[in-house]
């Protein structure tokens, strides 16, 4: 017995895949707003639920959800990034981006 309290390993980071709409939307992007979205996917890779459920999806094994980033760290406008989350996958496939006020 240890006075350390029991210590949960860390999840392994979930894939994360982007659509080709996805992929030409970041294209387009400032770098400022590139990075931020970078940071924004390394988080969803760790913490997939972060993001507002979005309501009405038909699979039960899939969610779906918008994370925005902090327009005042990306110093542009505010990016939303509309993903779902597959559970018996661990992944995360990012649909769009969507980059406005």
């Amino acid at each position: 017995m240890t006075d350390q309290p029991d210590q949960q390993p860390a999840p392994a980071p979930l894939h994360v895949f982007l659509s080709d709409a996805a992929g030409h939307a970041l294209a387009a992007l400032q770098p400022g707003e590139l990075d931020a979205v970078e940071k924004l996917v390394e988080r969803l890779a760790v913490h997939p639920r972060l993001g507002i459920p979005v309501p009405g999806g038909t699979d039960p094994e899939v969610d779906d959800y918008t994370a925005r980033t902090d327009p005042a760290a990306d110093t542009g406008d505010r990016i939303s990034l509309v993903y779902r989350v597959h559970s018996s996958m661990s992944a995360v496939f990012v649909t769009w981006v969507i980059a406005g006020p």
